[in-house]
């Protein structure tokens, strides 16, 4: 059984991530967010825990919104790597 802690918000995602997102970023992710660590929230939408660094998503709306945010040209500073994980 995995152990999945914390909720990164909009505001953190930088220091958790290393990706710097935009104004525009922002309305994505208000958008497809959910605070709800089980998905249970939005028929499409993510998730990011902070430990262990990694992205739960479930639709395929939620999956090219990600494609959206995180694209290499916003990785400002390396912080390593995290999965996307789909669940359904």
């Amino acid at each position: 059984m995995n152990i999945y802690l914390g909720n990164v918000t909009f505001d953190r995602v930088f220091e958790e991530t290393g990706y710097k997102l935009t104004e525009e970023d922002k309305k994505i992710w208000n958008k497809y967010h959910s605070n709800k660590a089980d998905l249970s929230e939005k028929e499409s939408c993510f998730h990011i825990f902070s430990m262990p660094l990694e992205i739960h998503f479930n639709g395929d709306e939620a999956k090219e919104a990600l494609f959206k945010m995180f694209t290499p040209d916003k990785c400002v500073e390396a912080k390593g790597h995290f999965k996307v994980i789909r669940k359904q």
